[in-house]
């Protein structure tokens, strides 16, 4: 009796411990040769990356999985690299960052909208950042890949 209750005890404690420690995921950070870092957040996220570099309004798909999201810290220069994918067709993500970018005034960045690619580079007149969002269908055509590099220096 006494040993099938601590067998039982022991395995409770683990699910505990599996659970609980898979739903604190503190992000890592990586030193730099110069003395800056780079903060890298898990793979797999499912939930906005909190950042002030990343506007709050900037569309990001409710079905969005974010496999990366990095921030970098250089020399004065801010950066972040996001990176999901979307069940979102080409024309719906073409559509609202076109309108997106018309909204913040960056109707002076390069466009390629179309539906096999989507490409928009440019600065944002107001805070300097340097934008960058690439995407594209995958090779299984399920998902759409999206890459956000914004850059601004401090």
């Amino acid at each position: 009796m006494r040993k099938s209750w601590s067998v039982g005890m022991i395995g409770v404690l683990f699910i505990f411990v599996v659970v609980t420690s898979s739903s604190f995921v503190a992000p890592a950070f990586a030193a730099t040769e110069n003395g800056s870092y780079t903060v890298v957040t898990p793979d797999i996220l499912t939930k906005r990356p909190t950042t002030d570099i990343l506007p709050a309004d900037f569309p990001i798909p409710d079905d969005a999985v974010i496999d990366t999201s990095q921030q970098t810290y250089i020399e004065g220069q801010h950066s972040i690299l996001l990176v999901f994918h979307t069940k979102s067709s080409m024309e719906t993500l073409a559509k609202t960052y076109d309108e997106y970018f018309r909204i913040v005034n960056m109707d002076q960045a390069i466009q390629t909208l179309n539906e096999q690619q989507l490409s928009v580079q440019g600065t944002e007149p107001v805070t300097a950042q340097q934008w960058s969002l690439t995407g594209a269908p995958t090779a299984s055509k399920d998902t759409v890949e999206v890459t956000v590099k914004v850059m601004k220096h401090q």
